[in-house]
């Protein structure tokens, strides 16, 4: 059972770093490029003479929108981890349900209890690895309409 468990953990995790890495790179990246390039320009512009409040504000407005974008994606991730948690919670109180004294005593009824858990927990890993399409797609399309 814990090892059936850890291989559909180790998948759910693989699953949802590959797709960060893929929102990372391909989404949060070139706002973080911009931002950045925008700060040098804030500091070029200000020259020798501009006092330093004028090139902290200048660099606060062009680290605004990589800041949104991070939370955007802190939000989606929270929200997905939250429906991954409730769903193993429930399929927990699942096989719980199912557990009374003669279960506990009987290996057989036990296995079918531990079966049981395994299929939803399996359910539970396919139904969010098949979610993570459309929180990337949720994803780029808040970092659409941010600020440039």
């Amino acid at each position: 059972l814990q090892a059936r468990a850890n291989q559909l953990n180790a998948r759910m995790e693989g699953e949802a770093k590959v797709a960060l890495d893929e929102i990372e790179k391909a989404l949060i990246r070139p706002i973080a490029r911009t931002s950045y390039a925008c700060v040098l320009k804030c500091y070029d512009d200000a020259g020798k003479s501009a006092p330093q409040e004028q090139i902290e504000h200048c660099s606060r407005q062009c680290q605004a929108p990589y800041q949104m974008a991070h939370n955007v994606v802190n939000q989606e991730v929270g929200q997905f981890q939250n429906r991954l948690g409730r769903s193993m919670a429930s399929c927990q109180d699942e096989a719980s349900a199912m557990i009374t004294p003669q279960v506990q005593k009987d290996a057989r009824k036990m296995k079918k209890v531990e079966e049981t858990l395994l299929r939803c927990i399996s359910k539970t890993v396919d139904d969010q690895v098949k979610a993570l399409g459309p929180m990337r797609q949720r994803i780029e399309a808040q970092l659409k309409q941010l600020p440039k």
